[in-house]
């Protein structure tokens, strides 16, 4: 899986990273490409995927800025404000979600909630 192989729990491309503010070649760098026929690839996360991944979302939400379409179409409608009022743990547990929903596995010590939907 893309989430495994790129330590990206959310799988979100080096586009939505560097939209986030987060460094090239500090916090990610170009991972494994999108399945065809798209042209963008994972971001391969160099730190903690936790961390990095709470960061994305607390910088740029769960919504395309342009068009206001889901990020993750899994995700529905998630309002940001709602997620910049939970606790750390609860955000790591939301991550948690997506990254099942993702079909990631080999991260799952990472999130103690996992599969307890």
């Amino acid at each position: 899986m893309r989430t495994d192989t790129n330590r990206n729990p959310t799988a979100f491309d080096t586009a939505v990273a560097a939209e986030a503010g987060l460094k090239p070649g500090v916090d990610y760098q170009q991972g494994e490409s999108f399945p065809a026929p798209s042209t963008l690839h994972t971001a391969l996360l160099l730190g903690d995927p936790v961390q990095l991944t709470i960061r994305v979302i607390d910088a740029i939400g769960f919504y395309i800025a342009k068009s206001g379409k889901p990020r993750w179409a899994y995700m529905g409608e998630f309002p940001k404000f709602v997620w910049d009022s939970l606790p750390s743990a609860t955000k790591r547990d939301v991550i948690g979600f997506m990254y099942q929903r993702e079909g990631g596995v080999t991260m799952r010590p990472l999130f103690p909630n996992y599969g307890k939907l």
